[in-house]
């Protein structure tokens, strides 16, 4: 990471674009964007306008409810927000949107700089010889998306904070933070669980080029802390860090020293640019 004393060049622009995950939406974020603005402008007040923060919806979720390409894959919704990706942009993905910023990543989109990804893996759903989401449960959550989604939407909030010492405390944060925007599309809701089950870009993650740092959270059930080095072997050139005492959401957990990190991250970007 660069060192906080590093001055960066006053003419570089950087924008940061966040990427929510399944059933989500961009209030998840509300939180995090307050707080990063904030340590970059205690670090750097003399060029804090130079940086964007801004967010990106998945198709089917928040302000894009009625909005469900076809087919609803990874390169169809990857197609759909392609173009809201502002020149510049560090990708942050949080999640479905850590695996979506990885595929953008690894198709190397011309305004990408930098990739960012908070509890996510190149393949959720467990296999033979990696570790992630066992088969039963994604299914369970299809089966009970089909009854009823938002009690469906509750439990997954629930899982996210397992294990976390504040966790009613931070289910009900990031609960009324999202409730504020549009509920999800169930069409997106069920196409995204697919992606959840199907999606696999292991073998393209050496096509990533641009600097990378993958956040998780100890506690995660749902990227499981033993698919980190499998994930860093297949993707060595990424930096990482784990929260211990997070769960799926480690910018909830303690977002202010989540945020230190993410503008750390951007000042080495920032850096390496100018």
């Amino acid at each position: 990471m660069s060192n906080n004393s590093n001055k960066l060049n006053k003419s570089t622009e950087i924008n940061i674009g966040l990427i929510h995950g399944w059933g989500m939406n961009e209030g998840a974020f509300t939180q995090l964007i307050k707080v990063i603005k904030e340590e970059l402008k205690e670090r750097h007040p003399e060029m804090f306008q130079r940086f964007r923060l801004y967010t990106i919806s998945l198709p089917g979720h928040g302000e894009k409810h009625d909005l469900v390409p076809s087919p609803y894959d990874l390169p169809g919704i990857a197609n759909a927000i392609s173009d809201e990706i502002k020149e510049n942009t560090i990708l942050v993905g949080w999640s479905l949107g850590g695996l979506l910023a990885q595929y953008l990543a690894c198709q190397q989109h011309p305004n990408m700089i930098g990739l960012m990804t908070i509890a996510s893996t190149p393949k959720f759903q467990m296999a033979e010889d990696w570790p992630g989401i066992k088969p039963e449960v994604l299914q369970m959550f299809m089966t009970q998306l089909e009854q009823n989604h938002h009690k469906t939407l509750s439990r997954f909030i629930g899982i996210q904070m397992m294990g976390v010492e504040n966790a009613k405390q931070l289910i009900k944060e990031i609960t009324n933070a999202i409730e504020v925007h549009p509920a999800p599309n169930i069409r997106a809701l069920s196409e995204g669980l697919k992606i959840l089950q199907n999606a696999d870009i292991r073998s393209k993650l050496k096509d990533i080029t641009i600097p990378s740092l993958r956040t998780y959270g100890r506690l995660d059930s749902l990227v499981p802390y033993a698919a980190v080095n499998k994930i860093q072997h297949l993707h060595p050139n990424s930096q990482h860090l784990i929260f211990k005492h997070a769960s799926h959401a480690p910018f909830l957990t303690d977002a202010k020293q989540f945020s230190k990190h993410v503008v750390d991250f951007i000042e080495q970007i920032a850096k390496s640019s100018c």
